[in-house]
């Protein structure tokens, strides 16, 4: 296939039956070129055959046509959707999908407010135990002036210093 001269053979036979001046000139080459017999032997077989073959039947004028328009209504298969009406959202398939998505979506906000919920009543358990721990440390008299020294100080309600209250025990 490098050859030009091969690829010129190879290319005559195909068209037609080589004349005797070709067939002269082919068997000179081949004579020179011992390495391309092998390819130019199958080449020949594979022409023997391809004659064989009956003829195709003609193609039609507007072949070109219709084959364009069969494609332009696979690309357009494709694109659409396969329920193209208006009833398209009350597929079931539609609704499993929306169902299980409502589903899943209900399911973990459920958990993480059941998650936030504990966290917000182990922290007020600890705050109750600390209070509790403070308020049987010190007695009663702290927890009656509590309120007016909370609003005396204009900041966010204090939280108990745990170590404070330990020290005073």
């Amino acid at each position: 296939m490098k050859d030009p001269a091969e690829n010129q053979f190879r290319e005559l036979s195909w068209r037609q039956q080589l004349t005797d001046a070709e067939r002269a000139a082919l068997h000179q080459f081949l004579a020179t070129h011992p390495e391309a017999k092998a390819d130019w032997e199958t080449e020949a077989q594979l022409n023997s055959l391809l004659e064989k073959l009956p003829e195709a039947p003609p193609v039609a004028s507007n072949f070109t046509a219709q084959v364009m328009q069969a494609v332009e209504r696979e690309t357009a298969g494709r694109t659409r959707p396969r329920n193209a009406g208006g009833w398209r959202w009350l597929s079931f398939q539609t609704w499993a999908a929306r169902g299980a998505a409502a589903c899943l979506v209900v399911g973990v906000s459920c958990f993480a407010i059941y998650q936030h919920q504990l966290g917000e009543r182990r922290m007020m358990a600890q705050n109750v135990a600390a209070l509790a721990e403070a308020y049987s440390a010190t007695g009663p008299v702290p927890a009656e002036d509590f309120d007016s020294i909370q609003r005396l100080d204009g900041a966010t309600p204090a939280k108990p210093d745990i170590d404070l209250i330990a020290l005073m025990k």
